[in-house]
């Protein structure tokens, strides 16, 4: 009979890292879509409202009247980012925090703020994967 061989394996270790919160956010009146400043000043908000750290931030309007605009704002945490979609009524945001600020209710306070009849969230827990030989 062989005996038998024990293998060491490596020990994986989990190490959370933050919250991903991805939002889907629909059914709003397409004029607040084409506000370049309206939608920074709205997400500046909730980000502060949260007590994010804003270290920078960015937009632009895409040319045309009702075209969509892009921003984000840089974050000690991490970053915020949307891009809208005013031909759908619809906005695509995202907020990723590292620390204890909650990216929820900065997606929340956009949804409210922007009227959204619909706002579908996904929330990804990040984390980094290490291994011990231990």
């Amino acid at each position: 009979m062989e005996a038998l061989k024990l293998v060491d394996r490596p020990v994986p270790l989990t190490r959370e890292i933050g919250t991903h919160v991805i939002g889907d956010l629909s059914g709003i009146a397409p004029h607040l879509l084409s506000d370049e400043h309206l939608l920074m000043r709205v997400l500046k908000e909730g980000l502060d409202s949260e007590s994010f750290t804003i270290l920078g931030q960015q937009s632009l309007k895409f040319p045309g009247d009702e075209s969509g605009v892009t921003g984000f704002f840089i974050l000690s945490e991490s970053h915020a980012a949307f891009h809208s979609y005013p031909e759908y009524g619809y906005i695509a945001l995202d907020v990723f925090s590292c620390g204890d600020s909650r990216p929820d209710r900065v997606v929340a306070h956009v949804a409210r703020a922007l009227g959204a009849t619909n706002a579908g969230t996904k929330t990804v827990d990040r984390h980094a994967t290490t291994f011990s030989e231990d």
